[in-house]
């Protein structure tokens, strides 16, 4: 805790990494304020994650519900060939990303996130911040949070020449409810971790996870995939072109697949992955795709204002890192402002050089991956 008046804190992102960071910082006393640009409500069928200890232990120690996860003893290796492929044990636990931001949302005061109100700029004074607010105005604090996300629009206005270097390959991602899924998928595929490398290179990714309202029920869960695969430009663009024939930038959202499109992605994992993840891939409504990104940034604080989470460092999902990198991030900072006491400046900058370091790590860990990945072939496993 900090003595004397509380920090007042804005944080400009309402999802996992500013209501990470919004609850670090209530638990060393600050007083918070959370804004979020979106009004509507968030999307519930959101991507698995593998849950990694700096987000439990964040939770933790602030007392947070318990987080709704499903489980597995082992992990499978197939071949496209067929077959019951390999196992190894190894436990491990899945969330969702509802699953966390409902859990975060019941940890964080309601009445302290502000939705449909993004913050537009800010301005740095000598002792504070000034955050322009969509409906709100301007508003003082003596730090600002920039928790925007991947393309992070506060970023751009302090590293204009900082932007997301594209991976050359993209992840075909779906999920299914369990209770419309065959009996012999959710059979096969319960309480392992799959994994299948392609024909072609690449892999795919299959485990369950909570369901709707973040239910880890048996028969209510959701299994969830992702399937890795190259993309030139000429690929990249006809993946992220609508149904509407409207080219999108960084992602195609769910529900936006033109059937011719998602006719070739059926006929592309008959030929290029095991049996039953191309059945569970046919099966799947409304898949989508994300390109692969990497961000990494020179500094996270500038003045009175600190990157967190996507906003700072974008690393590629093999890594499982990106949610934890979140919390780990809110964490640092909170503890070390907590240390600084009144001299906030001082507790940014200690909080910057872990956070660097940290996130430089991640990303050079998930380029080894990806690297380690594009060569990948059937019989020399792309994955741990």
């Amino acid at each position: 805790m900090i003595a004397g008046a509380p920090l007042k804190v804005t944080v400009a992102g309402g999802s996992i990494g500013g209501l990470c960071a919004g609850i670090a910082l209530r638990g060393i006393g600050a007083e918070v304020d959370v804004f979020e640009r979106d009004r509507g409500p968030v999307d519930t069928r959101g991507a698995g994650i593998v849950v990694q200890p700096h987000l439990t232990s964040l939770l933790r120690e602030h007392r947070a519900p318990a987080l709704p996860v499903t489980s597995c003893r082992v992990r499978r290796y197939l071949e496209p060939g067929g077959g019951d492929g390999q196992t190894q044990a190894m436990p491990q636990q899945f969330t969702s990303w509802e699953a966390i931001y409902l859990t975060l949302c019941a940890t964080f005061p309601k009445d302290r996130l502000h939705r449909g109100a993004a913050v537009t700029d800010v301005a740095n004074e000598p002792s504070h911040v000034v955050a322009s607010v969509e409906g709100r105005g301007r508003i003082e604090s003596d730090l600002l949070i920039a928790a925007d996300g991947a393309n992070s629009p506060l970023r751009r206005r302090f590293l204009p020449d900082t932007a997301p270097r594209y991976a050359g390959y993209v992840a075909w991602r779906g999920t299914i409810d369990e209770a419309d899924a065959s009996a012999r998928l959710v059979s096969f595929l319960d309480d392992s971790f799959t994994f299948c490398d392609a024909r072609s290179g690449g892999h795919m990714l299959v485990y369950f996870i909570p369901g709707d309202g973040a239910d880890a029920t048996h028969g209510r869960r959701r299994i969830n995939w992702v399937w890795y695969m190259r993309a030139g430009d000429r690929e990249l663009g006809r993946f992220l072109t609508d149904k509407d024939g409207h080219r999108h930038h960084a992602s195609l959202p769910r529900g936006m697949m033109s059937s011719a499109m998602t006719g070739e992605l059926c006929r592309l994992a008959g030929h290029e992955v095991h049996p039953i993840l191309a059945e569970l891939v046919a099966a799947t409504p409304d898949a989508f795709v994300q390109t692969i990104v990497d961000v990494a940034v020179p500094q996270t604080v500038f003045g009175r204002v600190m990157l967190l989470g996507d906003a700072a460092f974008v690393v590629r999902p093999h890594t499982a890192g990106a949610t934890a990198k979140a919390a780990h991030d809110a964490w640092v900072l909170g503890r070390n402002l907590a240390r600084a006491g009144r001299n906030v400046d001082a507790g940014l900058k200690a909080a910057e050089s872990l956070q660097l370091d940290y996130g430089n790590d991640l990303v050079r860990y998930g380029i080894a991956l990806g690297e380690r990945w594009a060569n990948a072939q059937p019989g020399r496993r792309a994955m741990p």
